[in-house]
């Protein structure tokens, strides 16, 4: 009787479910996690707000310079990618986020803000921005390939959405903290300068430099201690991360993160050959092209239509704004209703495909339009092409399982930076490329429309789709 007892009790206890348990901590976990992505976003954006002030305070500096401080993080992250997945699957995801990129981007920021206490030549300073963009480049690799492990160790099922969401919106703030804090530490240099206008006598017959040069120190200093807002950002991110950041809690918040995934290289090679990872890919590409093309080329596109700088950066910041709040919420009616994936995210990229294809008619010529009816699209098209990010990130997540969450976010962030790299670099070298580049707005939509409809969203285990 004791041996039958005893059976039956182990057998009780094997078909006990793992114990589970949600912290409240987690909001802690993605709020310090969401901190490094703005703090990210920021450091990227560095330049493109004062560019003006940055060329006139540093002579050596021209407008490529200003462009390469972003390029150098899109040409080198699809060489940081496999190292990435290699720190990640050694040391777990909350060292890598402490010691392998908040860290460096920490150093790098205290670096850019030498010119304050020290003499620093210009050719130094300018060695060191460059590296500090590179390193922001591998941040940003660390997010997306991070950011999947941190949300499904720490979060349910019906919270993964938002909590994906909260970080994918920080980066794209990041840029509006650079934006509002740029022009509000660094002054236009027309500013600072003395009415020109009866001194070109004095300059042409003089062999000093004129008294108006002088701003150049005086912008040095004022972009030093933008610097220095950065760097004080990342100690406040690296305090945070220091403090608490594990990988994982002692316990997982549902039953079925307790499942393991495959390694990250076994992962990669099954989803390089899942043809729904593939569709879902190609959607997450080619509806970031088109939001790309508004945050990196609209100023110049909108020239014709006589939209000054000062008007392109509320619109951007006004997109931004608005992607946030939509993010937010179709991320929580992603999570309240997960069997309807799909259909949100071909409700959120059709009324994206017809705004962006508008916006595209209208900046290529092909239909009237007015300033009001320009901006409106501008800021709907923009939104409606973002907010199905973490959707996007999330579905990926459940339709690869068991493909580790680490190489779902890092293979769709490489698609984006794919994709938009290679537009970019058409669109410097075909003049004619360039004229045209709007048609990106009308056609990437649609055929990301297509690629979604073949998709076929069947998810992993614990979930309920």
């Amino acid at each position: 009787g004791s041996s039958r007892t005893s059976s039956r009790l182990g057998c009780e206890e094997g078909m006990t479910k793992p114990k589970t348990k949600l912290y409240k901590r987690r909001w802690y976990i993605i709020a310090a996690f969401s901190l490094f992505c703005l703090l990210q976003g920021s450091i990227f954006s560095s330049w493109s707000p004062i560019a003006v002030s940055t060329i006139a305070a540093y002579p050596q500096w021209t407008e490529g310079t200003i462009s390469w401080q972003s390029n150098l993080a899109l040409i080198t992250s699809p060489l940081f990618q496999f190292p990435a997945w290699c720190l990640v699957a050694k040391f777990g995801v909350g060292p890598m986020v402490k010691w392998f990129a908040v860290f460096p981007l920490t150093i790098c920021s205290m670096f850019r803000c030498l010119q304050l206490v020290c003499n620093v030549s210009d050719g130094t300073f300018t060695t060191i921005t460059f590296i500090t963009s590179i390193c922001g480049g591998w941040a940003s690799i660390i997010i997306f390939t991070t950011i999947g492990g941190v949300v499904s160790a720490w979060f349910p099922s019906g919270e993964q959405t938002l909590a994906t969401g909260l970080a994918v919106l920080a980066i794209n703030l990041g840029s509006i903290v650079s934006s509002l804090a740029g022009p509000a530490f660094v002054e236009d240099p027309v500013m600072l300068l003395p009415d020109r206008t009866n001194s070109s006598g004095w300059w042409n017959h003089s062999h000093t430099y004129p008294p108006w040069l002088d701003i150049t120190w005086t912008l040095r200093s004022q972009i030093g201690n933008f610097m220095t807002f950065h760097f004080l950002m990342a100690l406040v991110v690296f305090a945070l991360v220091v403090v608490y950041f594990p990988s994982s809690p002692e316990i997982p918040p549902e039953n079925a993160k307790t499942i393991p995934r495959l390694k990250p290289m076994d992962g990669l090679r099954v989803a390089l050959r899942d043809r729904n990872m593939f569709y879902l890919l190609l959607v997450n590409g080619l509806t970031s092209l088109p939001f790309m093309w508004e945050m990196s080329l609209m100023d110049v596109t909108l020239k014709p239509f006589r939209v000054n700088e000062k008007v392109v950066g509320y619109l951007t910041s006004i997109t931004i704004i608005v992607s946030g709040l939509l993010i937010i919420s179709t991320s929580r009616l992603n999570d309240r209703f997960p069997t309807k994936t799909k259909t949100t995210l071909l409700i959120l990229i059709s009324l994206a495909a017809i705004c962006s294809t508008i916006l595209g008619f209208q900046t290529l010529g092909f239909v009237a339009t007015s300033h009001n009816s320009l901006f409106v699209f501008v800021v709907l098209s923009g939104a409606l092409l973002s907010c199905g990010k973490p959707i996007l990130l999330q579905a990926a997540a459940e339709v690869a399982y068991p493909v580790p969450e680490v190489v779902v976010t890092a293979l769709m962030n490489q698609t984006t930076c794919l994709m938009t790299g290679t537009f970019l670099f058409l669109y410097s070298l075909s003049p004619t490329f360039a004229a045209w580049s709007p048609l990106c707005l009308v056609v990437a939509p649609i055929l990301g429309l297509v690629a979604l409809s073949k998709a076929h969203f069947l998810r992993g285990p614990g979930s309920c789709l």
